[in-house]
């Protein structure tokens, strides 16, 4: 994935990027490779149509609240789209507020107008430490300060 993003069209998604487990068990009987590879296509399929969902709204980064599975990520990682997955609910609402974004359910509810923006998206890595910036915000009212320092021994 990209490291930085300049001009950053970013969505903000409470969903899962991923295939819903079902809430029951399930047993599924698969007698022969061509069911299997069926199987597995259409979770690709799956995965496939909620990134490109990303890709049509123009979003060239995403925050998502819940996890992404590796087969999206990929996908994202394709098309340049930086992700961010298991981002706090507190965060999430902090960067609705500074980006002028929308929070949506939904990767199927990701439009032009729901996109925050920012001039730029990055990660930075601090000692073993990765953290992601998002600069120059629509709407910035806070800001954060690192500090890095040895304890007093």
């Amino acid at each position: 994935m990209p490291k930085q993003v300049r001009n950053a069209k970013i969505a903000l998604v409470n969903a899962k990027l991923e295939i819903e487990k079902t809430e029951f068990d399930a047993k599924i009987n698969i007698n022969s490779p061509d069911q299997m590879k069926g199987f597995l296509d259409e979770e690709e399929s799956m995965l496939r149509q909620m990134t490109e969902n990303v890709e049509k709204s123009g979003a060239n980064v995403i925050f998502c609240e819940k996890g992404i599975d590796d087969l999206a990520l990929h996908f994202l990682s394709k098309k340049k789209i930086v992700a961010m997955k298991n981002v706090s609910s507190g965060d999430m609402e902090k960067l609705a507020k500074a980006t002028g974004g929308t929070i949506l359910a939904s990767t199927k509810q990701i439009t032009p107008e729901a996109l925050g923006e920012a001039k730029l998206v990055e990660e930075v890595k601090m000692g073993d430490d990765k953290l992601v910036y998002v600069r120059d915000c629509k709407d910035p009212r806070a800001v954060t300060v690192v500090l890095r320092g040895v304890p007093d021994m």
